[in-house]
């Protein structure tokens, strides 16, 4: 893909902040604690169970539909329902104490005894999940959007229309990491990183599809927030202990247009471009301005 076939990220600013990304050509990556949104990547009940704590709970509910819906546990785990109902039929035909006997077979170690790979599959599994745990906290999390014109994120990130708008056009060609961003999924839904192993909701992941997968751990947020449309670099493993954020660097080139707010001070105007067109002398900077007759912003280009 050539540059000019990117399209064009954007990023929303204070002007104090602004004046730093571009003095240091480096961008900021928070930890998933540093969020505004306390759900955002919130891992401390993304891995609340371990995976035998995970399977016994999906082996009382698969119990549970062999009794009272046989028909949904055959569509569930792909059987034949001739097989799930008569399992069900000797179910409803026990007592209590039978029914209480079987619950506490399949969800005692003995299951593990008799299929060894299962145990295998599951502690491996842990071990991903206690590395993955260790990735995500130390991870950081670069947000940008496809908008520029977003009302709600000039007064929430832009200093209430006093600070500024960044547009970076993706370079390829440089290995930019603005290149693997990557839109959010906007979900009433929390993620969760049992949900490819829940015998009830499906298969394992494939590992072509791990990178998907990792993507919807890490970037869904509730469906309040999908107006920012936002796009997500996650990268694991980034933060060095003890700080709250780092900074990759840019390429300068790849800042092709600066947006001023609506309230950005006069007086720090020349200053700020200069300093933009000291990065790239072609990019292109416009000055916010109401709209008249709806609430919406214009944009007049100064350089």
């Amino acid at each position: 893909m050539l540059l000019n076939e990117f399209p064009v990220v954007y990023k929303y600013t204070s002007h104090g902040s602004a004046e730093l990304i571009i003095e240091n050509r480096s961008l900021r990556f928070g930890r998933p604690t540093e969020m505004n949104d306390p759900f955002d990547a919130y891992i401390d009940d993304l891995f609340d169970s371990s995976l035998r704590e995970r399977h016994r709970d999906a082996a009382i509910a698969i119990v549970d539909m062999i009794e009272h819906d046989p028909a949904a546990l055959a569509r569930c785990l792909g059987l034949p329902f001739e097989e799930v109902a008569e399992a069900s039929s000797t179910m409803r035909a026990g007592t209590q104490g039978q029914r209480d006997e079987l619950l506490a077979l399949v969800t005692s170690t003995v299951v593990e005894e008799l299929y060894p790979q299962l145990k295998a599959e599951r502690d491996a599994l842990e071990i991903q999940r206690r590395a993955l745990i260790a990735q995500l906290r130390d991870s950081g999390i670069f947000c940008a959007t496809q908008r520029k014109d977003n009302l709600l994120m000039w007064a929430h990130y832009a200093e209430q229309h006093r600070g500024v708008v960044f547009g970076f056009r993706p370079d390829p060609a440089v290995d930019s990491f603005l290149c693997l961003l990557g839109p959010v999924i906007y979900s009433a839904s929390r993620p969760s990183f049992y949900d490819p192993i829940d015998p009830l909701k499906g298969a394992r992941p494939k590992p072509e599809d791990m990178r998907a997968f990792n993507r919807y751990l890490t970037a869904t947020k509730g469906p309040e927030w999908a107006y920012e449309e936002e796009l997500r670099l996650v990268v694991p493993s980034l933060i060095p202990e003890g700080q709250s954020a780092t900074f990759l660097p840019f390429h300068p080139h790849e800042l092709v247009e600066l947006y001023l707010g609506h309230r950005f001070a006069a007086e720090r105007q020349d200053e700020i471009v200069t300093a933009a067109r000291s990065l790239n002398k072609d990019v292109t900077i416009f000055k916010a301005k109401l709209a008249k007759g709806a609430y919406a912003l214009t944009f007049e280009r100064i350089v």
